[in-house]
């Protein structure tokens, strides 16, 4: 077991949504999680998704600053809505959690609801062949805000003493928000990875429907103010 103070799979429906084609700047993907949050369905949604160019992502509480200080050369920048550190997205495996407020999972305090999906993540890299895995304890002290990939948190996902996975929360009237990322190139991921994750989090799975959708607040992640907030 990846993390003994979990069963995997943690709900009985999921919805997946592979939704890695066409690909999408990071406004757009910011602004469809947003949605997805703010009307939940009544199963969870997994949705896989692709950048169309190299971006930094960091979490809703850091500085505008700092994330300029670790931006590369042409790279895109996004604040996320969700917290958690700063993220260079450039080929990664990047995917998305929406659970629904009814569902008795958004009862868990946030560091057992991180782990907890992460232990499905485990499972589902190790199903992929890429284990062993382990998840960092969810009662491990938590570091300073910094770049996601190199600062192991509770509930990260570890190979080899290194920091493969990890994410950032948002919990709303709605339910929770979880977006995370896999440090590793797509091309070493088996096709099936969607699939994988989605049966190690639920017993069900179904297609999610995108024209289901609400409106998407893209206005919010093209506006210079949310970027560059205090």
């Amino acid at each position: 077991m990846p993390f003994p103070g979990f069963s995997s799979p943690l709900f009985d429906r999921l919805q997946l949504w592979d939704d890695r084609v066409p690909e999408r700047d990071g406004a757009w993907q910011m602004a469809v999680d947003e949605a997805l949050l703010a009307g939940p369905g009544p199963d969870p949604v997994l949705r896989i998704y692709r950048w169309t160019e190299p971006t930094l992502s960091f979490g809703y509480f850091l500085p505008y600053e700092a994330a300029l200080k670790l931006r590369h050369t042409g790279e895109a920048m996004v604040r996320r809505w969700t917290g958690g550190g700063f993220v260079h997205h450039a080929g990664a495996f990047t995917w998305t959690l929406v659970v629904p407020r009814s569902d008795a999972f958004c009862a868990l305090r946030p560091a057992m609801s991180y782990a907890g999906l992460h232990t499905g993540l485990a499972v589902a890299l190790e199903a992929a062949g890429l284990g062993p895995v382990t998840v960092v304890p969810p009662e491990s002290p938590a570091p300073g805000g910094g770049l996601c990939a190199g600062m192991p948190a509770p509930g990260d996902v570890m190979k080899n003493g290194r920091k493969i996975a990890g994410a950032g929360q948002r919990r709303t009237r709605s339910g929770v928000l979880h977006q995370g990322v896999i440090f590793l190139p797509e091309t070493e991921l088996p096709a099936s990875f969607p699939d994988l994750l989605a049966k190690a989090l639920a017993r069900e799975v179904q297609p999610f429907l995108a024209e289901s959708l609400g409106g998407i607040p893209l206005a919010r992640y093209l506006d210079p103010g949310w970027l560059m907030k205090h």
